[in-house]
């Protein structure tokens, strides 16, 4: 009899329980569950639009994709600008977004349309990762000077912590100090150039030499210049 009052006794203090703290907790729970589902559901939706998007930014690469010294179809540039801005619209949150920028600016160079470059380049400045940040900015400090805007150029580049590009960074900043005539200058930024390159990368060691050697002092140059030996006279 005591063990039946007890059972019914627990059973009216869960009544109670429930009444005061039932709904709250079912609440508590539907949230819980309700916020781990959800949270599955937006990592498999931007999953799946992640996956789309590379879609289209392989297509957009095979049509804007030629042979050296070959020019690009009329067909597959339109082809590929096409599929650049679907990816600026439909997936303007993604990188793949920013590099279909990238492409669309460089068509744009082709056509000699430097303000539209300039344009699609900016677009693509905003939200880019540090990496692809400093791409942009060094592609628009030479759409600057190709313009004409010689100090503005190398202002955008001086003083940034370029990081791996720093030796890029450098060699244009030696092009646009050439191409202001100030070969004392444009000497200094390919020596930093120089200094700060990645060692294996021979192709670009041997350009920024060359520049480098075209701008050197002539007593400098004269220095490594290689020794001749004659014979006997």
């Amino acid at each position: 009899m005591a063990e039946h009052l007890s059972e019914e006794e627990q059973l009216e203090s869960f009544k109670r329980w429930w009444k005061e703290n039932g709904l709250s907790t079912v609440i508590v729970l539907v949230l819980a569950v309700g916020g781990y589902f959800g949270w599955d559901l937006w990592k498999d939706h931007r999953q799946a639009r992640a996956e789309a998007a590379s879609v289209v930014y392989q297509q957009m690469m095979e049509a804007a994709t030629v042979k050296p010294g070959e020019a690009l179809e009329v067909s597959r540039h339109e082809l590929a600008s096409a599929l650049a801005e679907q990816l600026k619209k439909d997936y303007a949150s993604t990188q793949y977004a920013r590099y279909a920028a990238l492409l669309l600016a460089r068509l744009a160079v082709e056509n000699n349309d430097l303000e539209a470059a300039a344009q699609q380049l900016q677009w693509a400045q905003d939200g880019a990762d540090e990496g692809l940040s400093l791409i942009i900015k060094l592609r628009l400090a030479r759409l600057e000077a190709a313009r004409g805007h010689l100090d503005e150029a190398i202002a955008m580049l001086e003083g940034i912590d370029a990081r791996s590009m720093a030796s890029a960074y450098a060699e244009a900043i030696g092009d646009f100090q050439l191409m202001k005539g100030d070969k004392t200058a444009a000497y200094q930024a390919y020596r930093e150039a120089l200094q700060t390159l990645v060692l294996n990368d021979n192709q670009t060691r041997t350009i920024i030499e060359l520049k480098l050697n075209h701008v050197a002092p002539a007593t400098e140059a004269a220095d490594a210049a290689p020794q001749q030996t004659g014979g006997d006279s």
